[in-house]
């Protein structure tokens, strides 16, 4: 049987900003004056029992709120795990509430969570051996990386890396 512990996570970009908003924020730059506007993304990372990463996944998201990009996160995570034909997977979000969703703890009441929920719960009966785990927000640094860096332009990236390398 092959378990696989995926890691999901999701982003606003306001961390980053420290903006707290949830709208998005603003990443300092080693160039002078390019400030790299940031949005939503999510990530995922799926890790074998031994501990070394066998896939990881990252995307941009259109403007939403921290709850929906932590089900994108977790959404990315279950394609993973499709991906790499886990027979056993172990979902570790930072998210206590997608986690309590997810498993029948909390109910769904937000009415903008319930697509993402019932989305979730299609997606997952191609992996009947599913579990959640809430973990802290530390121990998810790799999938919030992947999350983060999903919310920053890659056109802007690239336009400001080509400026850095002419100078």
């Amino acid at each position: 049987m092959k378990r696989i512990w995926v890691f999901c996570d999701g982003s606003t970009g306001a961390a980053e900003a420290g903006n707290g908003n949830g709208a998005g924020g603003v990443i300092q730059s080693p160039v002078p004056g390019a400030r790299a506007p940031t949005t939503c993304g999510a990530g995922a990372v799926a890790l074998d029992a031994d501990g070394r990463i066998v896939g990881w996944e990252w995307r941009p998201l259109p403007a939403m709120t921290n709850n929906e990009a932590e089900y994108a996160g977790l959404l990315l995570g279950i394609g993973l795990a499709e991906r790499l034909r886990a027979d056993e997977v172990v979902f570790l979000l930072d998210s206590e509430i997608v986690v309590g969703q997810m498993t029948g703890r909390f109910a769904v009441n937000s009415r903008s969570l319930h697509r993402w929920h019932w989305q979730a719960c299609a997606a997952l009966r191609a992996l009947p051996n599913a579990r959640f785990v809430t973990i802290p927000r530390e121990w998810n640094r790799l999938a919030d990386g992947l999350a983060c860096q999903a919310g920053i332009s890659w056109a802007w990236l690239r336009r400001r890396i080509n400026e850095s390398v002419t100078q």
